[in-house]
């Protein structure tokens, strides 16, 4: 016993330790994808960042870039020293580099109250309020002298000069456009005494609105090389302006940079004169990036197939428990057979050879006692037959059903042979028979010896467990298309825990008083289903028991 403890208590250990390495195993596939997903997100963050710092550098660098190329470079002496189309040439080499340019005009002080402006105006983007184009304006620069639209911006300018500043900033409204206007002031003498000449450039601020961010992110988004990278402009009140890109979901994976709105230095804007400009704000969104998409699915994907391989490991660890459990039971119940069936042999075998022993030697008081050692030979060698033919019937059932060789058989002669073999263990017993025969019962078809053997079985084991109670009963009769034959005793009966499992092979009842092998009724079962019947056993503690089989009926 022992040795069969240790091999459960060893599944045990090793299924737990199965158990453990499987829950550990998937802890850290667990953290090792959510590792890989976080550094696959702090890499796309930081990817992020790069390209919201080049957004930010784009748009610095080229919203002042009309400043410091356009207006910087000019100086009193640098005006007087050029003609209108020196001008003219000049300024569209700054149209062509600067889309958000749309006029740049150059203020002097004449004999005039008002001085002279001159506009020089986008030929292929004329102003909303420039309505005198003629075929005569060069290309790709028209040329105004002192356009009236534009009158009140130029004095609004000019009554800025009084604070002595180098640059002012005007917000306005001209043609029905809003409008934002950088100009440079030029003064007289070291210390800006009166105010000589300006140059200063206008942004329709609805044409950048519509058309300047758009082509500035699309750009960028170009430079930054990843396509699934959201990109935004918001203005002031947070509409968006300008996008590009898949839309995003995540707010953790928004990185934002505030803007002003001013093509202007921002360092020279904070000394500038003029009015206040809005704050925009300048938006990149990794959450769509197809990286930190792939990782999310990967982990997603490897989480799933982790969770999947537990799973199974775990029902493959409860299967193979189960299994071995089973092998173990199976192995102890075939270890109590061959014990059982050793014994139940050696039992009958020593009678016989004592009774033989004491025959031959003549060792006996009277005639009668002849007869008495004959009887018990007799019965010993039923019971070692009964033994042998159910473990030969058993090994044949076991080998293949082609064993079953079918027939029409007459169940009430059946019956009566089953009834003739038992007849001195009847005898020896004592029990009252009684035998419920129809005079004919209808034939069924079948294997004779196989179903002789099956019914043997149930006699058998009414009489040795049921035997005390004095009572046997053997009925055949037709029920509904079938043939029933049913064996009742009145013995010990049968636990109500032992009932369930009376078919399991080489199952034998707790604290059962009487031998066998353990195969009666799973022979009996086994014979009976491979012939399309039905086997129910009733049994009550103390009050015997009562097993059924039913057969269908053979129509002739």
């Amino acid at each position: 016993m022992k040795g069969t403890g240790s091999a459960p208590d060893a599944t045990l250990l090793l299924t737990v330790c199965l158990a453990v390495a499987t829950v550990l195993m998937f802890f850290l596939g667990y953290r090792a994808t959510r590792e890989w997903d976080r550094s696959t997100r702090e890499s796309v963050q930081s990817r992020g960042n790069e390209v919201l710092a080049l957004l930010s550098v784009a748009l610095e660098r080229d919203m002042k870039g009309g400043q410091t190329s356009a207006l910087l470079p000019f100086n009193q002496r640098a005006l007087e020293g050029s003609s209108l189309y020196d001008l003219a040439d000049r300024f569209a080499g700054l149209f062509a580099r600067f889309p958000y340019l749309e006029s740049i005009f150059v203020w002097k002080d004449s004999n005039s109250p008002n001085g002279l402006t001159y506009f020089f105006n986008r030929a292929e983007r004329l102003p909303p309020w420039d309505d005198e184009a003629s075929e005569e304006d060069p290309y790709p620069v028209n040329i105004r002298v002192d356009p009236p639209p534009v009158r009140t911006l130029v004095g609004t300018t000019r009554a800025r000069a009084s604070s002595g500043a180098a640059f002012v900033l005007v917000q306005t409204v001209v043609g029905g456009a809003p409008y934002q206007t950088l100009v440079h002031l030029l003064y007289s003498g070291a210390n800006r005494l009166g105010l000589t000449a300006a140059v200063g450039f206008t942004v329709n601020l609805d044409w950048v609105r519509q058309h300047y961010f758009a082509d500035l992110i699309n750009q960028v988004a170009k430079i930054g090389g990843d396509p699934t990278i959201r990109i935004e402009i918001r203005d002031e009140a947070n509409a968006v302006v300008a996008e590009t890109g898949p839309d995003g979901s995540d707010a953790s994976a928004v990185k934002t940079e505030a803007f002003p709105l001013a093509f202007s230095d921002r360092g020279l804007l904070r000394s500038a004169s003029g009015d206040p400009v809005q704050i925009w704000s300048a938006r990149v969104d990794v959450s769509r990036s197809a990286t930190l998409l792939a990782a999310r699915s990967g982990s997603t994907n490897t989480l799933e197939l982790l969770a999947f391989g537990a799973c199974v490991a775990m029902v493959a660890l409860v299967l193979t428990v189960r299994a071995s459990r089973a092998a173990n039971n199976l192995a102890l119940r075939q270890s109590e057979f061959v014990a059982a069936v050793t014994h139940e042999m050696k039992t009958p075998l020593s009678l016989i050879t004592l009774t033989s022993n004491s025959l031959a030697h003549g060792r006996y008081a009277s005639p009668d006692t002849i007869s008495d050692y004959g009887r018990l030979i007799g019965i010993e060698a039923h019971n070692l037959t009964r033994l042998v033919d159910n473990v030969l019937c058993y090994a044949r059932l076991v080998e293949a059903r082609s064993a079953y060789s079918f027939e029409t058989v007459d169940l009430v002669e059946l019956v009566g042979d089953s009834m003739e073999r038992f007849r001195l263990q009847v005898e020896d017993a004592g029990c009252d028979v009684h035998l419920d025969l129809p005079l004919v019962a209808p034939p069924i078809k079948g294997d004779r010896g196989m179903l002789q053997d099956a019914l043997d079985n149930l006699i058998d084991n009414a009489l040795k467990h049921g035997g005390s109670g004095g009572y046997l009963l053997v009925r055949v009769q037709s029920v509904v298309g079938k043939i029933a034959i049913e064996v009742t005793d009145r013995g010990d009966g049968i636990a109500a825990e032992d009932l369930a499992r009376v078919f399991d092979k080489f199952y034998r009842g707790r604290g059962t008083k009487h031998g066998g092998s353990g195969l009666g009724l799973t022979i009996a079962r086994r014979i009976i289903e491979e012939h399309g019947g039905t086997i129910e056993v009733r049994s009550a503690a103390g009050k015997g028991t009562s097993v059924t089989i039913g057969l269908p009926q053979h129509d002739t």
